[in-house]
């Protein structure tokens, strides 16, 4: 019985041993199907049975399913085993697998490679090493220095070659097309290849190196061997390198790709046959029709407004062409930028509309122009309660006519009824304040007019207003908006230039009218010799009135859309007189084009000039395709088009360099080089201010990987806040997950950014901490002055004085303008006095009241500061002295009472105490 038992366990354990034996195969029979996971799942499950002969047998395949499959928790399990059990076994492989681990660890090559027992191995086991290695997926730094270390040594050389790991590095910059890699394999290890694509390579090495000639003999073999489409272009880009263009055309008789034909056209522009060009590629080279979009805002800026063109291209540009046109048309929804809705609705009178438009147009970013105008009507309408008024003012009005209160209310009364929309009433009590009650100044005539333009009757407004002796600004428009809607326009002009003259209110609004009104009349420029700070304004003078100095002049410190417009009307200009300058801005317009009708168009204009002209040069460097197929391109590693790319960005050749990181972006597949040329493109369209494009450029990055979307959401970030789109800004700055993911320059400005938003939504803890978690891991050298002052105050107001401390010295240093400099110093005093630095508070508030005494309120606030400080150390004699210079710089003011109570206070204790 014994024996029966005995012979069914061996029985058991050969058929057990079978169907491991089975289980194996099949991985096996998967990894050659290409079934990897699959493969890797069935060796990771019977990995104990991995013993003896059966190690032996499947260990390679085992390996390499877990290399494929990126499995490295069982691949580090098979190693360990694999370490433990048979150390010795094909030793070089088991170093290459431990190799691998390390790198995934995060241990540098240099540390990973086992270089003392790697070169006391035999030459079989480095063989060995090197075969593992190539079925990796390695880090193009790990391939290099392995090549580096290798090229070194008679052996690894040998063993780089044998065990295809020289072939796999090779093939894998070829993809990847990284230059480096391939010119450190030819530099190093010669031509050990013999494929028709590692000759290729070789090849453009050569190009690469400079020796053309001994590339045309390489170039003519493997044509010669392998006669086909692929190697008859790079001969024939060999023959144009050695300044063999006939043999070009002969070779390239009949052309059938792009690539062909593009090399044919560089060839006839060598030989000075440029005009055979067109016919070679198929350039349109008739005058182009220039398109609605790009129609319809030169028109705008030549003073003619096609409303519903405008509404549907420009938003912004349809609601300053309604106040510039004087119109009195309805402005229904959310349409344009919110300042300029604010103003035209304040001037219909629908002030409480007005109110919600302007108080939207100060959350966005801060716009020197707009924002201060956008203030002003803000605090005109929203300053007084008209729901209190109007309840307080009715019962006065009916109940209390015959006391002296009345009186002294008709006038504010009449404000209130006109802001909350009943100017009929406003007129009644206004022209009873005049006649009855002797109000007939000029203000409550300028009032009255405002009523009567809100009734449509401008006969009675330009009346009123023609009686009074000094308008307001605001009493100057609205008198030119009267005279206009009365068909006045060249009385309504000329008060608009007066009003200019003087440097008055509204001066976008008034520019804009001005020359509108111009225009109509057949005036000459009403804005020649004043200045008028508004983009908007400064183009349209340019362009309606044809100054070319004037549009020179403005064209690179103005906006995207403004340079649009100038940019065309130069090009045009310059067409027939200086076609060189035709040129440049042709180039620019295809360069701060936002949509395709428009970069189309200025290719075509590009082309039919050139053709005009007989000169190709601006086309061959600026026309995308043409850099894209330039011979000499097509051999110039990546690196050094990024490199050339930025000297054109240096020099101010925009268009040029952005070419060039575009063409390097499609040639290359390594995901940190595609980052650095995305970060770069989308730098140069900030810089040329055209925000569509670097939206667009932003969105070329993946969602693949972190990197690539914190990287994408910062410079989405950029852009919207350049746009000042606020909202939108610093909604993609908190999709941020990793700071480090950011280029290492922008890290510490992102963050003092982010602080300062979280500052402003009132959530002032997380906003400390950032600035804490900057200051601990970035430093303060890459904030800007305005960030650094704002979160100066920030921790002051937190309590926190050391972190304010060190964030205002650091504003202090960065200050350069004058302004700068008394604010950071006032501050460092106001932050020096609240941790109790008495003394050295009080001397830098006297600094700025004695060195910056113009620098208004600053200094005045500063000699306050100054006296609280001496009267809280007990000293009233010189508290008293900067009191009364305070009490006499700000007489008439609230703050000039209040020292002057000072004054007094302190003369009477230092009476009693005497």
């Amino acid at each position: 019985m014994k024996k029966g038992i005995s012979t069914g366990l061996v029985a058991l354990l050969l058929s057990a041993s079978a169907a491991f034996a089975s289980d194996l195969n099949l991985g096996v029979k998967l990894y050659r199907d290409g079934l990897y996971s699959l493969a890797a799942k069935t060796f990771k499950e019977n990995m104990e049975t991995l013993e003896g002969k059966e190690f032996t047998k499947f260990y390679r395949v085992a390996y390499l399913s877990f290399l494929k499959a990126r499995d490295y928790a069982a691949l580090k399990k098979l190693v360990d085993f694999w370490q433990s059990r048979y150390p010795n076994f094909h030793r070089g492989e088991l170093l290459a697998l431990q190799t691998v681990l390390a790198l995934k660890n995060g241990i540098p090559i240099g540390k990973a490679f086992p270089a003392k027992e790697l070169q006391s191995l035999p030459i079989s086991e480095k063989v060995g090493f090197f075969y593992a290695l190539s079925q990796a997926d390695l880090p193009p730094e790990a391939v290099y220095y392995l090549l580096k270390v290798a090229s070194k040594s008679v052996d690894l050389k040998g063993a780089v070659k044998e065990s295809g790991f020289l072939k796999s590095a090779l093939e894998r910059a070829t993809k990847s097309n990284d230059y480096t890699l391939i010119d450190l394999i030819f530099d190093n290890y010669g031509r050990w290849f013999s494929s028709p694509e590692a000759t290729l390579q070789f090849i453009r090495y050569l190009e690469r190196k400079g020796r053309f000639v001994d590339a045309l003999v390489e170039a003519q073999k493997l044509y010669k061997r392998y006669p086909n489409q692929r190697t008859r272009l790079e001969l024939a880009r060999a023959y144009y390198l050695n300044g063999k263009y006939d043999r070009v055309l002969k070779l390239l008789k009949n052309p059938s790709t792009p690539q062909e034909r593009y090399l044919i056209a560089w060839t006839y522009f060598k030989m000075g046959k440029a005009r055979l060009i067109p016919s070679v590629i198929g350039m349109d080279v008739s005058k182009p029709a220039v398109p609605q979009r790009l129609k319809v805002l030169e028109n705008f800026y030549a003073g003619y407004f096609n409303l519903p063109e405008l509404k549907k291209f420009y938003p912004d540009l349809y609601v300053k062409a309604l106040i510039f046109s004087f119109s009195t048309a309805p402005l229904e929804g959310s349409v344009g930028s919110p300042h300029d809705r604010g103003y035209y609705l304040y001037e219909r009178g629908r002030f409480s509309e007005a109110s919600k438009a302007l108080e939207e147009a100060l959350q966005s970013a801060a716009n020197s122009y707009l924002t201060p105008r956008s203030l002003y009507l803000l605090g005109r309408v929203g300053t007084v309660n008209t729901s209190v008024g109007n309840v307080v003012y009715t019962q006065l009005m009916n109940s209390y006519q015959n006391t002296p209160y009345y009186r002294e209310s008709v006038v504010p009364a009449a404000k209130v009824y006109l802001l909350s929309g009943n100017p009929a009433l406003a007129v009644k009590l206004l022209d009873y304040a005049r006649r009855e009650l002797g109000y007939d100044t000029d203000r409550v005539k300028e009032l009255e007019a405002k009523a009567f333009v809100q009734l449509g009757d401008y006969k009675r407004a330009v009346k009123l207003l023609g009686d009074c002796r000094h308008l307001s600004g605001e009493g100057y428009t609205l008198l030119a908006f009267s005279l206009y809607q009365l068909g006045k326009g060249k009385e309504a002009l000329s008060v608009l230039r007066k009003e200019l003259k003087s440097s008055g209110l509204f001066p976008e609004v008034n520019g804009g009218r001005a020359l509108f009104v111009a225009r109509a009349v057949r005036a000459k420029d009403p804005l020649k010799g004043i200045r008028v700070n508004s983009p908007v304004v400064e183009a349209m003078e340019a362009v309606a009135f044809g100054n070319v100095k004037l549009a020179e002049q403005v064209y690179q410190r103005l906006p995207q859309r403004e340079r649009l417009a100038l940019a065309l009307f130069l090009a045009r200009y310059y067409e027939n007189r200086d076609p060189k300058k035709a040129f440049f801005y042709i180039a620019e317009l295809m360069n701060l084009a936002s949509t395709d009708d428009v970069e189309s168009f200025a290719k075509h204009y590009l082309n039919y000039l050139a053709y005009k002209t007989g000169d190709f040069t601006p086309v061959l460097f600026n026309d995308p395709y043409f850099i894209a197929y330039n011979p000499e391109n097509a051999v110039t590693s990546i690196s050094t088009l990024v490199a050339k790319a930025e000297d054109y960005a240096s020099a101010g050749q925009f268009g040029k360099a952005y070419g060039l990181l575009k063409l390097a972006l499609e040639r290359t597949t390594s995901p940190d080089l595609r980052r650095e040329i995305v970060y770069r493109l989308v730098e140069l369209d900030l810089k040329q201010k055209n925000y569509s494009r670097a939206l667009k450029d932003a969105s070329l990055l993946p969602e693949e990987s972190q990197k690539d979307r914190d990287l994408k959401n910062y410079l989405l970030f950029r852009t919207y806040l350049a746009m000042g789109r606020l909202v939108d800004a610093y909604s993609a700055a908190q999709k941020v997950k990793d700071v480090d993911n950011l280029p290492e320059g922008v890290r510490a400005s992102f963050l003092a950014k982010l602080a300062r938003y979280y500052k402003l939504t009132g959530n002032k803890e997380r906003a400390v901490e950032l600035t804490r978690e900057l200051i601990e891991r970035f430093g303060l050298k890459g904030v800007d002055y305005d960030d650094l002052v704002s979160l100066a105050i920030l921790a002051q107001e937190s309590g926190k004085l050391d972190l304010a401390k060190k964030l205002i010295l650091q504003a202090r240093k960065k200050a350069v303008k004058p302004e700068q400099v008394v604010e950071s110093t006032f501050w460092k005093a106001a932050i020096e006095a609240q941790q109790g630095d008495i003394d050295d508070a009080i001397i830098d508030y006297l600094k700025i009241a004695y060195d910056y005494s113009k620098y208004e309120p600053w200094a005045s606030t500063a000699l306050y500061r100054a006296a609280q400080l001496f009267e809280q150390k007990g000293d009233y004699r010189q508290a008293l002295k900067l009191y009364e210079k305070v009490a006499k710089l700000k007489r008439g003011t609230k703050e000039g009472e209040i020292a002057a109570k000072k004054v007094k206070s302190l003369l009477q204790r230092l009476n009693e105490e005497e």
